[in-house]
């Protein structure tokens, strides 16, 4: 890999100076602000791109209903997927009503992880480009990023839940305790609505910076063997080289599994707080129906 002395170098000296933010036209700019238009342009352009595929043709055919592609056929699987399978049992008949914003989520959180484990930012880093930091990486490897997608998560959940039914929103905050309780229950309830956000941030952030910071890690020590043990650290380095790259396919695998954990859990969130008891009630009803 023709980076790999570069990053061994660098992980060397600092593991964390590969995943920290730089500023490109002083802090109004930085890296981290270019790889989200970047993230941005590249979801338009793709899913454009796949919705125009799946878009119905004129005719009765079968093939005026089926996608046109392997990109086309991906998109709309795991779209399908996460409407069916995910979202309609937690938001019942809201479903397709959330299901666009969450749908965005999802894809928007999976092209900037999937952008930071392309090595971008190791290859301008060697041509000197941003004064030898380079550009490139993931976005959602800055906890602002992170924080900004949970703050909109937050606001979706709870002024749709307020404005859908003010008074079933403070029976919430209650949790259906007695009034005698209250008075610990509802700042138990606001701290775990702000609790909820917060997790969502350290979650995403976590996880893709860890990953990072870990194959940064393997590299150095590919580095130290090789500079410190001559011939031996040559054969040695081997076992680091194994464990950083099988780290960084499980970092592909990561990348799949926050993008849709941070949907999942709004999508949860925002379930609990406008959906309430129809499943019980309806259950119930079955109930009598069948006793009759």
């Amino acid at each position: 890999m023709v980076s790999l002395p570069f990053m061994s170098m660098l992980a060397a000296s600092d593991p964390v100076a590969h995943v920290v933010d730089q500023p490109i036209f002083g802090w109004y700019f930085s890296n981290v602000t270019l790889m989200l238009i970047v993230t941005g342009l590249i979801a338009i352009w793709a899913f454009a791109r796949a919705a125009k595929s799946i878009t119905t043709g004129p005719g009765n055919t079968i093939d005026d209903y089926r996608a046109k592609g392997i990109w086309a056929n991906l998109v709309e699987t795991i779209c399908v997927y996460l409407r069916n399978e995910v979202f309609r049992p937690v938001l019942k008949e809201d479903t397709d009503r959330f299901t666009p914003i969450l749908w965005t989520f999802f894809w928007f959180i999976l092209v900037a992880n999937i952008l930071g484990l392309v090595p971008i930012k190791d290859f301008t880093a060697m041509l000197g480009i941003n004064h030898g930091h380079g550009i490139g990486g993931t976005a959602t490897q800055s906890i602002w990023v992170t924080g900004s997608l949970a703050l909109i998560a937050f606001v979706l959940i709870n002024v749709t839940a307020i404005a859908r039914d003010p008074g079933g929103y403070v029976k919430h905050l209650t949790a259906g305790a007695p009034i005698f309780m209250w008075p610990i229950m509802v700042p138990v309830e606001i701290l775990g609505t702000f609790v909820k956000p917060f997790a969502l941030t350290m979650r995403l952030f976590a996880n893709m910076t860890g990953g990072h910071i870990i194959i940064a890690v393997m590299l150095g020590f590919v580095f130290s063997l090789v500079s410190n043990l001559g011939v031996v650290g040559h054969g040695v380095a081997i076992i680091p080289i194994l464990a950083a790259t099988a780290i960084y396919f499980l970092e592909i695998l990561v990348a799949f599994i926050q993008a849709f954990v941070f949907t999942f859990l709004t999508c949860l969130f925002l379930g609990q707080m406008i959906v309430h008891d129809h499943g019980d009630d309806h259950g119930h009803e079955a109930g009598e129906a069948h006793g009759h």
